[in-house]
């Protein structure tokens, strides 16, 4: 799976201290004014083995979580995570690209522990894009059924452990990992009976996903200790998610046409149930022709089309896959393809909608 790595150093960043004093044997530990702990900085983003480093925004803003011990809490059991943090440093937001923290309690800066004292290692969670609503007891929750303003759900997690003050100051990595899957469609015309000058977003009235069973889910959840992403509530075709249509202009390949197209991404979380396996994932687009409302469906799954393997959601829907479908609006309805890459994308090849 790709990971994004961001670099940690430490320059200038700072938050107030623990919601448990944590004491040593002699003495408490008090954080170093004169220590400053930041994350990332200039251009340092890197994608392995590859992907465009403008994939992600150099604006990019964390969620940090901070942590006096060797290594991270993996619950909040008996309140473990909570006498673990260090200065309140509980979903901080901090844009890597300004090494600078939101605001919070007067301060703008979160500071490495002093020198001179044992047991003063740090450890940290993080992930992006952060989000100020939702976050509860280390778990993000957030409703993904209606993306129709085409949000950015691309969560991804990082930690890092024991990780003692610098001297000097020098950069600790964070590699983030993809925790959410995604679907994107390409909406394109036949050329001859339907959009034979291309489509536009204004063409295209809606797009909405849903499945036939259990495993497309409404609400996604981010155990922001362990990493760990689930799903929950089923979507099904009587309360869909929808979709943002997006003008994208057309070109040669890689693009799926030469005239403009419609592109929609759906952020999904991942599945495993069996149902979905089966089902697959029912797409519904309606098409203004010019002249009236034209609904195309068409079911993402085993048996239709050349669909199979992961294209097919044979392996359900894996955090960190991009599935990719060209859906082909005709007369006689859609036709697609799909593939499936990284982000990674699964490539699902060109799919014709009836």
């Amino acid at each position: 799976m790709k990971k994004v790595s961001i670099l940690a150093a430490t320059a200038l960043v700072a938050v107030g201290c623990n919601k448990k004093p944590l004491e040593m044997p002699a003495a408490p530990v008090y954080p170093d004014m004169e220590a400053p702990v930041s994350f990332g900085a200039t251009a340092d983003v890197e994608v392995t083995p590859s992907k465009a480093q403008s994939d992600v925004s150099t604006s990019q803003k964390l969620g940090v979580f901070a942590f006096k011990a060797d290594a991270h809490p993996t619950t909040n059991g008996s309140d473990e995570a909570d006498n673990a943090l260090w200065c309140n440093a509980e979903n901080l937001e901090y844009t890597w690209q300004t090494n600078a923290f939101a605001e919070k309690n007067s301060t703008k800066t979160l500071f490495w522990p002093g020198t001179g004292t044992t047991d003063n290692e740090l450890s940290f969670t993080s992930y992006f894009p952060h989000q100020p609503d939702g976050v509860t007891d280390y778990v993000l929750t957030k409703s993904l059924k209606d993306q129709s303003a085409a949000p950015d759900y691309g969560f991804a997690w990082a930690s890092s452990d024991g990780i003692v003050r610098p001297e000097p100051v020098s950069a600790k990595q964070l590699d983030f990992t993809y925790k959410i899957a995604k679907i994107t469609f390409s909406i394109i015309g036949d050329g001859t009976t339907v959009g034979a000058s291309g489509i536009t977003d204004t063409d295209v009235k809606s797009i909405k996903i849903y499945s036939a069973g259990k495993g497309l889910y409404e609400t996604y959840k981010l155990d922001l200790l362990t990493g760990n992403p689930t799903g929950e509530t089923d979507i099904q075709k009587a309360d869909p998610m929808t979709l943002k249509a997006v003008q994208q202009a057309g070109g040669d390949s890689p693009k799926p046409s030469q005239q403009n197209y419609v592109e929609a991404v759906a952020y999904v979380a991942p599945s495993t149930e069996e149902e979905l396996k089966s089902n697959g994932i029912t797409v519904e687009i309606v098409y203004n022709d010019g002249v009236s409302d034209q609904t195309y469906t068409a079911e993402l799954k085993t048996g239709t089309g050349s669909l199979s393997g992961d294209a097919a959601f044979a392996n359900g829907l894996v955090a960190g896959n991009n599935y990719k479908y060209t859906l082909k609006l005709g007369k006689s309805g859609i036709t697609f393809t799909g593939k499936v890459t990284d982000w990674t994308d699964v490539d699902g090849g060109e799919v014709d909608l009836q």
